[in-house]
């Protein structure tokens, strides 16, 4: 895990065709002011379907090692997750298959104390994504990581639906490793005919 990773999302562009689901742009910045986030008021595209906040105080949970599968019962995913880094444009992509999560692993690992432990999979506008279903979570329901050596329960604190820009402003936000430790899951939403215009973030804390 790198400590203290400042990223900031330039972008969340997902894909146009069938096949496509969620990419996530960033750009490392050396200081970015977290007034500087949301400069201006978010978008009406901003949907807070939150209902609690997103951070506990503190987590005892401990780091699992992979590889890892991934559980989310109310939406039937049974997963495998897959390690995956940003390339030299900072561009995170979810895995080729898109029945497979990827976990950015310059990031926390799940159940580490402290990070966000961050899950990118595809939404495919005519079914097959490992993320299709996310829009149907709510809060509470629980999401499942296993690893080689234990297995973490989470529930479920928030899903916002945030258009690109949004989700730039957020970024800070959304890939935060100084936070108490969670898992974050990010797909793609809002087909419009043409390209997908949100991105969904589902924030889980342990149990």
């Amino acid at each position: 895990m790198i400590a203290g990773l400042t990223l900031v999302a330039v972008a969340a562009a997902c894909g146009t065709g069938d096949d496509d689901g969620s990419r996530v742009a960033l750009r490392r910045e050396e200081q970015v002011p977290k007034t500087a986030l949301t400069p201006t008021p978010l978008p009406s595209a901003f949907t807070d379907r939150s209902e609690a906040p997103v951070d506990p105080t503190q987590s005892q949970t401990a780091a699992i090692r992979g590889p890892y599968t991934l559980r989310i019962p109310r939406i039937g995913v049974d997963a495998s997750v897959v390690a995956i880094k940003s390339n030299p444009n900072r561009v995170l992509m979810p895995p080729r298959d898109p029945r497979l999560a990827g976990w950015w692993s310059d990031g926390a690992a799940p159940g580490e104390p402290r990070g966000s432990a961050v899950l990118v999979g595809h939404t495919v506008r005519v079914g097959a994504g490992v993320f299709d279903g996310i829009g149907r979570l709510r809060r509470g329901d629980t999401i499942k990581m296993k690893g080689s050596d234990g297995a973490l329960s989470y529930r479920v604190r928030s899903i916002d639906v945030l258009s690109k820009g949004a989700f730039a402003r957020n970024a800070e936000r959304i890939f935060n490793q100084a936070r108490p430790g969670r898992l974050v899951l990010i797909t793609c939403d809002d087909w419009d005919g043409t390209l997908w215009r949100s991105n969904i973030v589902t924030v889980a804390t342990p149990d």
